[in-house]
């Protein structure tokens, strides 16, 4: 596709069942999907390749939808006096699953496109608008039987695509069966070093959820993030999801109003039984000098549970550092420094955009890690 003829063949049909699955909202659908060809039109220069158009377009369209949720959910969450700081909204909540179950829609959608018509029409109006075989026979005047073979012949086509070329994204939603304890390819990139893929790890009954670099630490045993599913916070927070990028992202969410609540009130709820602790500060001499060794903790003796975030990615769960990364997906932790700040010692953790200038620092304070400022390009539109 050129850039020339790429706006003319535009499906925008798609692009409205696209928000109306993202948003959840039919009747805001058609003028979310307005907002998002204006606002790729105004960002066309940034499409470098003509050929990647319609996920560029669809991903526009998620971040508009995202907007549009966010202001909605500050419009609900004002009458919602009372809940607990740290507890995520359940618009917000919902929003990743109804952003998941879009991309869904997007793969199948990609995987009927590769069948021939005729099984894919059987296909269709079998699996999406639930007919019966004799009911399609009648409508395609076509017998059973060869409905039943189209279908059949569909099925295994569909298993073809999902397990070759459309197996990467398949396995990221869920589609595809994961080894039990296997370490599993995402697209996610390492924010530390900005040049691998993180692997992930689901234990099951209650297990974990885990994410590595294996270029920054190739030990099978490492694990740089870790979600404990016996913790009823996280089984709650991550229940449903299946997308590494829906996890990571809901669990930054959570992050950032958990600690950011500590930090403004020196406590927060133990996670599991509610009672009050003190956030605490870490530094671990265990690993490699930079912004992963320093880190915020909550110990609960009477449930022997802790759960810890380093600043590194505490810096990446404020909503600036989101926000930077929705505009850079590719990010790399620049070596923090110590400086002087605000009448004391201050630590600054950066990230840089990989392949650009664009640049992201946060200041905390060196003792506490109480955030003092924050640096980065504009981020209101992202």
């Amino acid at each position: 596709m050129t850039s020339a003829n790429m706006w003319r063949d535009l499906d925008r049909a798609r692009l409205v069942r696209l928000c109306a699955a993202v948003s959840g909202d039919r009747h805001a659908a058609d003028d979310l999907a307005q907002e998002t060809l204006l606002e790729a039109w105004r960002q066309r220069g940034k499409l470098r390749e003509p050929a990647g158009f319609e996920p560029w377009l669809s991903a526009i369209a998620r971040n508009i939808c995202r907007r549009w949720a966010r202001r909605r959910g500050r419009e609900l969450r004002a009458s919602s006096l009372g809940e607990e700081a740290f507890a995520e909204p359940g618009d917000a909540l919902d929003l990743e699953a109804e952003l998941e179950r879009a991309e869904m829609a997007e793969l199948v959608d990609k995987a009927l496109g590769a069948l021939p018509p005729a099984s894919r029409e059987a296909m269709s109006q079998r699996y999406l608008d639930d007919l019966s075989v004799a009911e399609i026979a009648r409508r395609t005047a076509s017998s059973p039987d060869a409905v039943s073979m189209r279908l059949t012949r569909g099925k295994a086509h569909l298993r073809r695509s999902l397990a070759g070329d459309l197996r990467p994204e398949a396995e990221s939603l869920g589609f595809m069966l994961r080894p039990a304890h296997a370490w599993t390819h995402t697209r996610v990139h390492c924010t530390q070093c900005g040049v691998g893929t993180l692997l992930m790890r689901v234990e099951r009954a209650p297990g974990t959820i885990a994410f590595r670099c294996p270029r920054c630490d190739p030990n099978p045993s490492a694990r740089a993030i870790e979600y404990q599913l016996a913790n009823p916070a996280f089984a709650h927070l991550l229940k449903g999801l299946v997308r590494p990028s829906a996890i990571l992202r809901r669990a930054a969410e959570w992050s950032s109003a958990y600690y950011g609540h500590g930090l403004q009130t020196g406590h927060v709820a133990c996670t599991q039984c509610g009672t009050r602790l003190p956030l605490q500060t870490y530094e671990r001499d265990d690993l490699p000098s930079g912004s992963q060794r320093r880190g915020l903790y909550v110990d609960c003796r009477d449930c022997a549970l802790q759960v810890t975030t380093s600043v590194s990615a505490l810096t990446l769960a404020l909503p600036q550092g989101r926000a930077f990364r929705r505009m850079h997906p590719r990010l790399r932790a620049m070596p923090p420094r110590e400086v002087e700040a605000h009448g004391g010692r201050a630590l600054v953790v950066g990230y840089e955009a990989v392949g650009g200038d664009a640049r992201l620092d946060a200041i905390f304070r060196a003792e506490s890690l109480r955030l003092l400022e924050v640096h980065g390009p504009s981020l209101t539109a992202a």
